[in-house]
């Protein structure tokens, strides 16, 4: 199987922070807005994958699904300190994401800190499919 990722890019918005995400298919676009919303966080190329975390979420659709996920990433950072790097979907069904993160726990002297983000907003948020592709734009309170 092909490593396929989906891309993201940054979008500007007032006092906060956003992503629009791409991908060819769910669980791709659910683990690329994982791995930008760390990449807001600190510079992956900073990051290692020295661990591995197990991540479940629940939600009714697309949308409450990648919000859910989204928040347990970000929980996990802010509990733990752990910033990820990859992330990795094993399924997405019967309103439940189960995936995977790798990474390791923020180290100021090797990682290249970028902003904190307190929240994953419903402000503006959006998941749909266009053509063929899923999208998602997700606005984060910092």
């Amino acid at each position: 199987m092909a490593d396929e990722r989906g891309t993201y890019r940054e979008i500007e918005h007032t006092a906060d922070v956003g992503i629009e995400v791409t991908a060819d298919n769910l669980p791709v676009l659910f683990a690329s807005a994982g791995e930008a919303l760390y990449a807001l966080i600190a510079d992956p190329t900073t990051i290692q994958s020295r661990e591995a975390i197990n991540i479940s979420a629940t939600g009714d659709n697309a949308e409450h699904l990648l919000h859910a996920w989204l928040c347990e990433l970000l929980a996990l950072f802010n509990v733990q300190g752990f910033v990820g790097k990859h992330c990795e979907i094993a399924r997405i069904s019967d309103g439940q994401v189960q995936g995977q993160v790798s990474g390791e726990k923020l180290d100021l002297k090797r990682h290249h800190f970028h902003t904190e983000i307190k929240g994953v907003t419903y402000h503006d948020f959006k998941v749909w499919q266009d053509a063929g592709a899923w999208h998602a734009r997700v606005i984060f309170d910092v």
